[in-house]
């Protein structure tokens, strides 16, 4: 037997009202819990070479897992950073500029976040390894490099963050002739993107 079409509503509206009520129970409202042990996180940046360094849009991508436990607990991450400068021609002939070209960065170290009575997770990371610099123009380089970065996340859940992130990378290519600007690696990025724990 079918149930009226009133009764029908009603029942139909007290559902919808009781999912949303448990979707609003797992929204985060206070301080991150940190429960969970992996995070994923990407990010769009904007990145500025200085020193002649590579400038361009840059992809990074996180992995982490948790070390530690409490309010600001430490995390081991691996990043892989790719930075895409497109060809701008030079005046007068033509071809691409010193400071156009894609760069690859290979990182590994530590992060730090800290939880806040609210759902916004600030943290701190550092962390050391390879650049590999594909100038236009000139030969491909490897490089060392360190980076530190800074951001802040809020959780819509204890999975979920969207944040902001500014890091500035410093270190040394090994160009050989065929670069004519100078050694030193120099990069300020600023962007945003997610983060996913698991």
């Amino acid at each position: 037997m079918r149930a009226p079409f009133p009764l029908a509503l009603l029942i139909g509206a007290l559902s919808a009202l009781s999912a949303t009520a448990r979707a609003d129970e797992n929204l985060l409202h206070g301080p991150h819990p940190f429960l969970k042990d992996n995070e994923l996180s990407v990010h769009i940046l904007v990145a500025e070479g200085g020193n002649d360094s590579l400038s361009g849009a840059k992809l990074a991508l996180d992995y982490g897992y948790k070390l530690g436990a409490g309010s600001a607990p430490t995390w081991l991450n691996l990043e892989i950073n790719v930075e895409h400068g497109g060809c701008g021609p030079m005046p007068g002939n033509g071809a691409c500029g010193s400071n156009t070209g894609d760069v690859v960065e290979t990182l590994a170290g530590a992060k730090w976040k800290f939880a806040t009575p609210l759902p916004l997770v600030p943290y701190v990371k550092a962390a050391a390894g390879l650049v590999f610099a594909f100038p236009n123009g000139a030969s491909d380089a490897p490089g060392l490099a360190v980076r530190a970065a800074g951001g802040v996340n809020y959780f819509f859940f204890d999975w979920l963050g969207l944040g902001v992130e500014v890091g500035v990378s410093v270190g040394r290519i090994d160009y050989d002739a065929t670069f004519p600007g100078s050694h030193t690696y120099s990069v300020l990025d600023l962007g945003g993107g997610l983060e996913f724990q698991f």
